[in-house]
């Protein structure tokens, strides 16, 4: 029956979103951003072993073994909907020995604890849920989990200049908000402009209330890197934090304010396969 979900109903674990997240459509990300993601994971040593960071239900490692379904690589998934990892789990019960969950928060202390070392770390929409202040730490976490020469991998979409400040208009994100919707990796369907106004209301609606968090904070004497409103950070804010961690670390795609940034870690002879 059209518009009824094929996944059972979820408990509210994860702020409402989970039954959003295992339910709709992936297309945008199946057909360009997993399979870049892949490309790169392929290129790694045999047996691989990779960590997806709010790995949700699953859907890259799900893609990864689409398309290799004799590949090595073992995945570990990572989030904080214990709802999604149930979906995970199902979908992969067929290979205990390579795909394991785990329901933690990147925003908690010792989310990494006795989860082992990985060949590459990836991310895929998620990481704008990491609180400023804990950026830093996170990086060097998942400096310090890689092996040498491992990777990482992240894609979101990325404040600028303006820091997707809705009241700030730099010249770059003034340009890419004229850039036409249908290259949105989120957004393959056509969309009427109807949908599009009530989209864009609420972008406005939500930068706003970041913005009122961040006064709130400077006016309570709060530095903004310590204040726990999620926002999205510009792409050089984490490429900054990233090279801190030890990572050397640029953009590898983009499209309007999304983006992948990749880290290597390590250094000498490389793993990767000729």
């Amino acid at each position: 029956m059209r518009g009824v979900s094929k996944i059972p109903l979820m408990k509210n674990d994860f702020g409402g979103w989970a039954q959003h997240y295992a339910s709709i459509p992936y297309d945008h990300y199946r057909l360009e951003i997993y399979q870049l993601f892949i490309d790169i994971l392929i290129h790694l040593k045999s047996h691989a072993r990779v960590m997806d960071v709010g790995a949700g239900p699953g859907n890259l490692s799900y893609e990864y073994f689409k398309r290799y379904p004799d590949g090595n690589c073992q995945f570990v998934l990572l989030d904080a909907s214990r709802e999604l990892l149930k979906v995970a789990a199902a979908r992969f019960e067929l290979r205990p020995g390579q795909v394991k969950t785990f329901v933690r928060s990147y925003n908690a202390d010792d989310w990494d604890k006795g989860l082992g070392n990985f060949d590459a770390i990836v991310s895929n929409n998620s990481l704008f849920h990491l609180h400023p202040q804990n950026l830093t730490g996170f990086y060097t976490t998942c400096y310090r989990r890689l092996k040498k020469n491992g990777i990482l991998l992240n894609q979101q979409a990325f404040g600028y200049e303006s820091e997707n400040n809705p009241s700030a208009a730099d010249p770059f994100s003034a340009f890419v908000q004229t850039l036409p919707h249908c290259i949105l990796p989120q957004g393959p369907e056509p969309t009427t402009q109807r949908d599009l106004r009530r989209l864009n209301a609420k972008k406005k609606a939500a930068g706003n209330v970041r913005k009122e968090a961040m006064d709130r904070a400077r006016t309570s004497g709060v530095e903004i890197a310590d204040a726990t409103e999620h926002q999205y950070l510009t792409a050089e804010k984490h490429l900054e934090h990233m090279r801190q961690a030890g990572f050397s670390a640029g953009t590898i795609w983009q499209k309007r304010d999304f983006a992948v940034l990749m880290g290597a870690s390590g250094s000498g002879k490389s793993t990767l396969l000729n």
